[in-house]
C-alpha cells in the first residue's frame, strides 16, 4: 500500500537533524523520511555528505511537493560496517529498491554529487521509470574526485591510521571547500558527525577506497539516450567539480537544460538554498505542466 501523505515540516528535520524512517536494502538499513504531499520528488545526497544538505531547499518544495530525503548506504544515519559495497553502481541499486519499497511511481529524481550518478544510474543502467531528472553539481563524467580525495582513494589504510582528531581537522577543512560561503557551526558538527569514531573514520575511507570510475565511464555512453526531461544546476563557484562538467553534460544529453547559481559552490543548497530551491521548483513545475 502506498505511504500516506505527510505534513509539510521542514522545520522539524531542521529541529532533529534526523530521518526518522528505516527500510532494509542489500547494504544494510537505510534511513529515510519524507516531508509534504503532491507529486513525488526524491532528493539523493554525495560524497562525503548525508540527506540532510537538502534540508533548506525540502523546506521550500515540500508545500507543492513529496519530497523523500534518504542517507545513501555508508552514509549519514544508514547502517556502515566492513564489507558494506558503497559505489556508485551500488548507491543506483539502492535507490532503485528504495523506490519500489516506498511504491513510488515515476517520480522526479533530484541528484547531487554521487547522488547524481546514482539517480542517472537508477534509470539508465537499472531501468527505473523517471517523470524526470536533475542533476546538481553532479559527479557525471570521468575524470572526477578531489585532490585530497585522490590521494585517500590511493593510501586508505594510512589516512584510517590518523588519529581521530587529526581525521576529524582534515575533514572539517576538506568539507569547507565544498561551500561558497562559510558553513555555520551546526553545519560543520552535522556533516563531520557521521564519519567521527572509529567507525565512522573506517567508513568514510572505505567509500574512498571504492571509487567506481569505470561506472560513470558507462554512464556517458548512456546519457545519448536520456528521453526523459533533464536540468543541470551549477554553482557558479564549484571547486569540486567546475561548471566546465555540467556544460559538457548538456552536450550529451539531448534536450538537456543547464542553469548556473551565481555566489554557489559546490553545495549550493547550503550556499544559495533559496535560489536552488525557487529554481528547482519552477523547473518541476514545468515538468508537471507538460504532462
Amino acid at each position: 500500500m502506498r505511504t500516506s501523505p505527510v505534513r509539510h515540516d521542514g522545520a522539524r528535520l531542521m529541529r532533529e537533524l534526523t530521518l526518522a524512517q528505516r527500510f532494509n536494502s542489500d547494504q544494510g538499513q537505510i534511513a529515510y523520511d519524507r516531508f509534504g504531499d503532491g507529486p513525488d520528488v526524491v532528493l539523493v545526497h554525495g560524497t562525503p555528505f548525508r540527506g540532510l544538505i537538502w534540508r533548506d531547499v525540502v523546506d521550500r518544495l515540500s508545500e507543492r511537493f513529496r519530497c523523500h530525503v534518504l542517507d545513501l548506504p555508508g552514509y549519514g544515519e544508514s547502517d556502515k560496517y566492513e564489507g558494506q559495497e558503497v559505489r556508485l553502481r551500488s548507491f543506483a541499486r539502492v535507490l532503485t529498491a528504495f523506490i519500489v519499497n516506498q511504491q513510488l511511481e515515476k517520480p522526479v529524481l533530484i541528484g547531487h554529487d554521487f547522488g547524481a550518478a546514482a539517480v542517472l544510474g537508477a534509470h539508465l543502467v537499472e531501468a527505473v521509470p523517471v517523470r524526470a531528472i536533475a542533476v546538481v553539481d553532479g559527479v557525471v563524467l570521468s575524470p572526477w574526485g578531489t585532490e585530497y580525495a585522490r590521494l585517500v582513494n590511493q593510501a586508505p589504510e594510512t589516512f584510517n591510521a590518523l588519529p581521530g582528531y587529526v581525521h576529524q581537522a582534515i575533514l572539517a577543512a576538506h568539507i569547507a571547500t565544498a561551500a561558497e560561503r562559510p558553513l555555520s557551526t551546526d553545519w560543520k558538527r552535522a556533516l563531520i558527525a557521521p564519519w567521527m569514531g572509529p567507525q565512522g573514520q573506517a567508513a568514510y575511507h572505505r567509500q574512498i577506497q571504492q571509487f567506481d570510475f569505470a561506472y560513470t565511464d558507462r554512464l556517458e555512453t548512456l546519457y545519448p539516450a536520456m528521453d526523459v526531461p533533464t536540468r543541470v544546476f551549477w554553482g557558479e563557484c564549484d571547486q569540486w567539480v567546475p561548471p566546465a562538467v555540467g556544460r559538457r553534460l548538456v552536450e550529451l544529453i539531448p534536450d538537456a537544460g543547464l542553469t548556473l547559481l551565481p555566489d554557489a559552490g559546490h553545495l549550493a543548497m547550503l550556499d544559495t538554498p533559496g535560489l536552488l530551491a525557487r529554481e528547482l521548483g519552477q523547473w518541476l513545475s514545468e515538468v508537471h505542466a507538460s504532462g
